[in-house]
């Protein structure tokens, strides 16, 4: 029996070595085709070209898993992106007075796994230029036409870009996008958000708008000081108020020799400091001490002037 073999080997060893060389050189020509990866985050789908008799497998079956996989040279292998993508698409659009400009929307989106089967035969792997940018800006044109222009620069740009967002989203377009809460079959692209990132208007309407915007903070500024006078001269008319009542009110307990004591209680205080000064204690007009500072050699204001005290 061994040497059957041998013989059988011999006899047929070069077409068994140029069929293992022929394997091998297709198998390097085809390795692309026949070896995949599938990266983290991604997911795939097969498309078989060929169903044999008898198969049960659909013609394109999805391949989520991450790795490796293999299948025949002859069927076709998709790959997609499954992590939260983004994209900023310029768009040409007509204000409500006819004014034409340029506005640029950032969206970002995730493709559904469960539905990529489907997305592959729908819409393709180009599905943001079939399917995104043209959805997103038809509804974008739309709303753009029921706004000024001045408005969609100064307030109406969150109310415009969540509009788009419902509009996009909503179950009304069968559009297969759906928002973050959406569960609708059929839903191959999750839209997350909507954001109007730019809005390039002419030059001389810009101006004019921030010229505008610049008047009406000027407005609002003198308004301000003009508010804050009016309250600093009713405190004033408070504060004088309350001075003219305290003054009617002491008045008739204030006497002479009330003021004499509340002097001589004062230049006590000061003669206690580190200062160096001369008290001179005369009979003088009002009867108060005579206070001299040596340092700089003038007389203290309030004090009785020295011609008019007599030193003891």
């Amino acid at each position: 029996m061994k040497n059957y073999f041998s013989q059988l080997f011999r006899r047929f060893r070069f077409g068994f070595i140029f069929t293992v060389l022929v394997s091998l050189f297709l198998l390097v020509i085809l390795w692309d085709r026949i070896v995949h990866t599938v990266p983290p985050g991604h997911g795939a789908v097969v498309w078989h070209r060929i169903q044999w008799p008898g198969s049960q497998h659909l013609r394109s079956y999805l391949v989520a898993e991450e790795g490796v996989k293999t299948t025949w040279p002859w069927d076709s292998f998709y790959l997609y992106d499954l992590r939260l993508m983004t994209h900023t698409e310029t768009y040409n659009v007509v204000s409500q007075e006819g004014l034409h400009f340029e506005m640029d929307m950032t969206f970002r989106w995730n493709v559904m796994p469960s539905n990529l089967v489907l997305l592959n035969q729908t819409v393709g792997k180009d599905y943001l230029q079939s399917m995104l940018i043209p959805e997103i800006g038809s509804v974008l044109r739309e709303t753009v036409a029921y706004h000024l222009a001045e408005d969609l620069y100064t307030v109406d740009r969150n109310e415009v870009q969540q509009r788009v967002y419902n509009e996009v989203t909503s179950d009304s377009l069968p559009n297969h996008i759906g928002s973050r809460t959406s569960v609708a079959p059929g839903v191959t692209i999750t839209l997350l958000d909507t954001l109007m990132t730019n809005i390039r208007l002419p030059e001389s309407l810009k101006t004019a708008i921030e010229g505008k915007l610049a008047e009406s903070e000027m407005v609002a500024q003198y308004e301000f000081r003009v508010e804050r006078e009016r309250l600093e001269s009713q405190r004033k008319l408070i504060e004088a108020e309350g001075i003219r009542n305290f003054q009617e009110m002491v008045s008739p307990a204030i006497t002479d020799s009330y003021l004499q004591w509340r002097g001589i209680e004062a230049t006590l205080e000061l003669a206690k400091s580190n200062n160096s000064k001369v008290v001179v204690i005369g009979n003088s007009a009002n009867g108060l001490p005579l206070i001299l500072d040596t340092q700089e050699g003038r007389q203290l204001p309030g004090a009785t002037s020295i011609s008019d005290s007599v030193v003891e």
